[in-house]
């Protein structure tokens, strides 16, 4: 019996995972492990699995299951199998005594080929990391761990662990504040608050000001204003957090912001209103990192959204900020954002240039 590393993706309905475990049942496989993991291609299952003589049936009943037909494997090791929250932790403690040996800690928490220490400067220009293959780690201002592995690409959830690990030895800054200040682009100081009770009468007024277009392009729907059940619920710290953003020194908001838990571990949802006077001038992207940077407090690490091929400005934001944007259902778009890798690129050329196919204008 062989041990190998197997990856696949699975299609997302009920019974695809089951399809996925009777194929290799079938041809005598013996899963011993198995982890989830989100990517851009939707869920992406890894199993740790005992498979006799060669694997190549196996690998072809696989591919037979999957949605995009690409399965890989390459060989496993016995100290691979085991408990991924166990190992995480035991990792945690070993480098809280020894913070130097982070690398080889993220290479044994990735099952990758070597990592090493980074200058991040020179890690994101020329030469830098290669996509797929390489992962950088920030672990601060300056400094970052690069994460090696040939044999298969680094997931999003693999880079959330990574994050995870660093935080976890690194001192403690406190949580991140709901109610600060941000500035956009152009330097505008924007007063972000959490909303409360007693900012429902505001929250209503600022529906009133914006078009019956831009409040359909945040509900999807023919929506005039939020109704007393919607506001309970953006008060409401167990479902989520809503933030108002006021220009500094004034008193009306105009634009709310949404971070939401799902049914989904470790997924939150955003969403945003901007008045119609204030959009195009970086409210929603200026929203979108801080959002961003609660999630990663939460310890999220994915944050999606729902929005239409009409919101060119929702779009834009979230491919500006690195989420995979794909349609669905001729023009609902789905948009996926990995809430470590957003906070650690800026814009793309290339992310705007797919933007622009996707909307018709290139």
């Amino acid at each position: 019996m062989g041990l190998w590393r197997i990856r696949t993706a699975v299609e997302d309905r009920p019974g695809g995972l089951a399809g996925l475990v009777g194929a290799l049942a079938e041809c005598g496989g013996d899963i011993v492990g198995l982890s989830i993991h989100t990517d851009v291609s939707g869920v992406v299952d890894e199993f740790v699995a005992e498979i006799p003589g060669d694997p190549g049936a196996a690998l072809r009943a696989l591919q037979e299951h999957c949605p995009t037909g690409t399965v890989t494997a390459v060989p496993a090791h016995r100290r691979e199998v085991g408990d991924d929250v166990t190992r995480a932790l035991l990792l945690t403690a070993r480098l809280r005594a020894h913070p130097n040996r982070l690398p080889e800690a993220l290479a044994e928490l990735l099952t990758a080929d070597g990592a090493g220490w980074t200058n991040l400067t020179r890690a994101e220009g020329p030469g830098g990391p290669e996509p797929g293959t390489s992962l950088l780690v920030p672990v601060g201002p300056l400094r970052g761990v690069l994460v090696r592995r040939a044999s298969r690409p680094f997931t999003w959830t693999e880079s959330s662990r990574a994050d995870a690990l660093v935080r976890s030895v690194m001192p403690s800054a406190g949580p991140v504040p709901t109610d600060r200040i941000v500035r956009t682009g152009e330097g505008v100081p924007l007063s972000l608050r959490q909303v409360r009770e007693a900012d429902a009468p505001a929250v209503v007024d600022l529906h009133r000001r914006c078009t019956p277009e831009t409040v359909r392009g945040r509900y999807l729907a023919g929506l005039a204003e939020p109704t007393p059940q919607m506001l309970r619920v953006f008060c409401d710290p167990e479902r989520g957090l809503t933030l108002a953003v006021r220009p500094q020194g004034e008193e009306e908001p105009v634009a709310l912001g949404h971070l939401m838990y799902t049914l989904d571990p470790g997924v939150g949802e955003i969403a945003f209103l901007v008045e119609d006077a204030w959009q195009g001038r970086g409210v929603g992207t200026a929203l979108a990192r801080a959002l961003t940077v609660v999630a990663a407090d939460w310890g999220l690490a994915e944050v999606r959204a729902e929005t239409t091929l009409s919101n060119t400005a929702m779009l834009r934001i979230m491919s500006r900020s690195g989420a995979s944007v794909r349609v669905q259902e001729g023009s609902y778009v789905h948009a996926r954002l990995p809430v470590a890798e957003a906070l650690q690129s800026g814009p793309s050329g290339e992310r705007e240039g797919r933007l622009a196919r996707l909307m018709g204008r290139g």
